[in-house]
C-alpha cells in the first residue's frame, strides 16, 4: 500500500461517505474504488450476456447498438 497525498473536494467526500455508510475517509476511498471495481465487473458481465466484445464500444454504432 502507497501513502499519498492528494486534494478531497470535502462536500462531495461527505456526500460519497453518507452514500457508503461510511466514517473514515480510508473506509470511504476503499469502498468507493471497490464499488467502481463491482460496477465494471457489472458491466462486463451485461456485456458479455448480449455477446459484446467491450473494445467494440470505441465505435459509437457498436455503443449504440449494445445499449439499445
Amino acid at each position: 500500500m502507497t501513502k499519498r497525498l492528494i486534494d478531497v473536494d470535502d462536500d462531495k467526500l461527505e456526500k460519497v461517505r453518507a452514500l457508503l455508510g461510511t466514517r473514515t475517509l480510508k473506509a470511504t476511498v476503499d469502498s468507493a474504488f471497490d464499488e467502481v471495481l463491482a460496477l465494471e465487473q457489472r458491466r462486463s458481465a451485461l456485456l458479455a450476456e448480449r455477446g459484446i466484445d467491450p473494445d467494440d464500444l470505441a465505435d459509437p454504432q457498436a455503443r449504440q447498438a449494445a445499449w439499445g
